[in-house]
């Protein structure tokens, strides 16, 4: 019965959340910026809350403003047309952080300013990236967007369900004991029928841009699970929050992302 409880939790709130995520990618590329903002600064804060168990101490108003002026910024590059050379503003906001600990003369000051930088980098950079895909025709379409995040979900929902089903095999059991081997290549084979379905439904890339996409979502988008899980057990914590019932935080929900974002818009502009 517990069992059926967290399922039903967990499908719940995760429908809710497609929902959001979907009307705001359809709506306007403003809401779709607002929604993104606000999963950057929750996760930021949930990374920050994380690394309180470290002898360290995160600058917190230098991570929070670092981070939302590397996703605002790079919107408004594709959005309105703003000058890359304001990224030159991120030189004095990561010359804050160095600053602020000469004055403050504490200690740990190199552990600090890791601990600081890492969160930016970490949580919002990789959302930046999502820009590219918005903006990859020109003007904002949500389509490859929307493809992509369709290829996340598809992932995880076929490693979730294949790998309760069928998982035998750990496929690192040392991060992650629950994953297997047979619940990645589920999610896989998942990611690949979802690329076929982008191909027809969104008519934006070709059928093997689509494939190849959707093989760097799964791969990176496992890679980035695995990753998260690593750093939750180097603090000893099982979720990064609880924003999300059934799901854990924001983090947990968006660690696909953080790898397969970057990797995407890099092969979107090479290929």
């Amino acid at each position: 019965m517990q069992g059926m409880n967290n399922f039903l939790q967990r499908t719940i709130t995760g429908l809710f959340f497609v929902i959001a995520i979907v009307a705001g990618l359809w709506w306007h590329p403003l809401a779709y910026m607002t929604i993104f903002a606000i999963v950057i600064m929750l996760g930021m804060y949930e990374f920050i809350r994380m690394i309180e168990g470290l002898d360290a101490k995160v600058r917190v108003l230098w991570a929070l403003t670092i981070g939302l002026f590397l996703y605002l910024s790079s919107f408004f590059i594709f959005y309105a047309g703003l000058q890359p050379r304001w990224l030159v503003v991120m030189v004095p906001l990561v010359g804050g952080v160095f600053l602020t600990e000469l004055y403050l003369k504490n200690k740990n000051s190199l552990l600090n300013i890791a601990t600081t930088l890492i969160v930016p980098l970490y949580v919002a950079l990789p959302f930046a990236f999502l820009h590219h895909l918005a903006f990859f025709q020109g003007d904002y379409g949500y389509e490859i967007l929307l493809g992509f995040f369709l290829l996340i979900w598809g992932n995880d929902s076929g490693a979730y369900l294949v790998g309760s089903l069928i998982g035998r095999r750990k496929l690192f059991p040392s991060v992650s004991p629950a994953k297997s081997w047979e619940g990645a290549i589920g999610g896989f084979l998942f990611a690949a029928g979802i690329s076929v379905f982008n191909f027809y439904l969104m008519g934006t890339l070709g059928l093997i841009d689509w494939l190849v996409i959707g093989a760097l979502v799964s791969v990176l988008g496992t890679y980035g699970d695995l990753i998260e899980s690593m750093l939750k057990r180097s603090v000893n914590i099982k979720d990064s929050g609880c924003v999300l019932p059934g799901h854990g935080g924001v983090l947990d929900r968006f660690d696909a992302v953080f790898f397969s974002a970057p990797a995407v818009s890099c092969y979107l502009l090479f290929c």
